[in-house]
């Protein structure tokens, strides 16, 4: 009888966790924020909270997070993940698992294992996590340059990770070595995308410009052109064309002003003649 009340207990203690529950698609984030990594297990009244231990770690067995006798265990934590990841405690009676990550940085990328154990048995599950940004729609600045018969086309964009940059011409060719493109990481880790191109100013240009950030499939692809204009409205040409879309708001509040006051003196002289 005693042999069979204690299969009873043992196989009632097996029951009482089930498999953990992570996502199966990766989980994406950019870099400088905060993310949860999600695990989940079946938690049955009558466990014992005391004996849960939950420990996440990377695949080459980085601790990134343990916890244990009902509190966190960083002792063996490794440095990478020194004050920035964080369970919830509260959470464990209804079977939160969940690591918060902080400050998300691109070596962060990769596999998590998510493991909750009691005193007969371990269950775990793989998380992945994406380091990535999509990249902003791209700024496209002209500067005349002193002294030379030549425009700079600059084109400018944050996103993570770095992207892959490609010029075409009016006819399709790819024009990209003639280009100058750099890639530097900001105070917020993005990358700060920066692509220029020379030409001469007499000269009539047509381009597209193509930004691939591999990481989120994302494609940006913008095509403009650049018209000549002679005497001293050459330069002034240059610079409206490539910023027509950022100057039509500037535009429609002044003509909108404009239209303001001058129904306002029409009313002004209107209320005048009555009065007379």
């Amino acid at each position: 009888m005693k042999r069979l009340i204690s299969l009873l207990h043992v196989m009632l203690l097996i029951q009482t966790y089930d498999a953990v529950t992570v996502p199966r698609s990766p989980v994406t984030s950019p870099p400088g924020s905060d993310v949860t990594l999600d695990c989940s297990f079946s938690y049955k009244a009558g466990a014992d909270l005391g004996k849960v231990v939950v420990t996440w770690q990377r695949r080459d067995y980085r601790v990134v997070h343990s916890f244990y006798y009902g509190q966190d265990q960083l002792a063996l934590q490794n440095e990478t993940y020194r004050s920035r990841t964080q369970l919830f405690p509260e959470q464990l009676s209804v079977g939160n698992a969940s690591l918060r990550l902080k400050q998300v940085r691109g070596e962060d990328e990769g596999w998590y294992t998510c493991a909750v154990t009691n005193q007969v048995e371990s269950t775990r599950g793989d998380v992945r996590l994406i380091v990535a940004a999509p990249y902003s729609e791209p700024h496209v600045h002209i500067d005349i340059m002193e002294g030379r018969d030549q425009y700079a086309l600059t084109l400018s964009s944050r996103g993570y990770p770095s992207a892959t940059v490609q010029w075409l011409n009016e006819t399709g060719c790819d024009i990209t070595e003639r280009s100058k493109t750099s890639q530097s990481l900001d105070s917020r880790g993005l990358v700060e995308l920066r692509s220029q191109m020379l030409e001469q100013r007499d000269e009539n240009a047509s381009y597209t410009f193509i930004l691939n950030n591999t990481k989120l499939d994302q494609v940006i692809r913008r095509s403009f052109s650049v018209t000549k204009n002679t005497g001293s409205e050459r330069s002034a040409a240059l610079i409206a064309r490539s910023h027509l879309p950022l100057l039509l708001p500037v535009l429609l509040l002044m003509l909108t002003t404009t239209a303001l006051i001058a129904l306002k003196r029409a009313g002004g002289k209107s209320r005048a003649g009555s009065s007379l």
